[in-house]
């Protein structure tokens, strides 16, 4: 991530307010993501779908208005503008790196939010902007750094884009024996290592060279 993880504090505190400061992580999303790829293999555009755990959805929603006893979309929306006007200081908690850079966001649009089943939904769309002529191959992953969010991408990860684009997965290797004491003992977990997050997280693979 580009910017402090000073940033990601301010962001998760906000997000963890319902739960005791000690428990890693605070909030639980299900993320679905889908790629969308240029005519000259760059990946340029990231959507997410993320579906928050029941807790802090309950947390979010309070204090909106409703109408039958369901939050107004009008509301929703606006949540779904504050949330992802926040996550632009964590770079979306969204990393693309192709070999040797990081490819920057430029933003995010198409925030939007819906309630259902007890559960908040928050989708958005971020756009990259490419460095370098290796950005055709590149790896992606959603994480917080401090892993005060938990984020589990779901399996089905559609890409959009030419035909000899290669997309792979590849979930997290198990955590080493000290990392899981970590996560284990509450009296430590509050002083995670900076990048905890990114040694739970799933690599998403795209390779859209033509061959050789």
């Amino acid at each position: 991530m580009r910017r402090a993880f000073a940033a990601a504090a301010g962001w998760c505190a906000l997000i963890a307010a319902p739960v005791g400061a000690f428990a890693h992580p605070h909030v639980f999303i299900d993320a679905e993501m889908r790629l969308e790829i240029g005519a000259d293999g760059v990946l340029r555009k990231i959507h997410h779908q993320w579906t928050f755990d029941d807790m802090y959805s309950a947390f979010a929603v309070q204090g909106l208005r409703r109408a039958d006893g369901v939050p107004e979309a009008s509301a929703l929306a606006a949540l779904a503008r504050d949330l992802v006007g926040k996550l632009e200081d964590v770079d979306y908690f969204t990393e693309v790196r192709a070999p040797s850079h990081e490819l920057q966001a430029t933003g995010a649009e198409q925030a939007r939010a819906d309630f259902a089943d007890g559960r908040l939904r928050l989708s958005f769309t971020v756009t990259l902007r490419a460095l370098g002529p290796e950005a055709d191959h590149v790896e992606v992953r959603v994480f917080d750094p401090q892993y005060v969010v938990a984020i589990s991408l779901a399996e089905s990860v559609p890409v959009s884009g030419p035909s000899q684009c290669r997309r792979s997965l590849a979930g997290p290797l198990p955590l080493a024996p000290a990392d899981a004491r970590k996560l284990d003992d509450s009296a430590r977990t509050n002083q995670l290592d900076a990048g905890f997050g990114a040694k739970l997280a799933t690599v998403v693979r795209v390779d859209c060279r033509t061959a050789p």
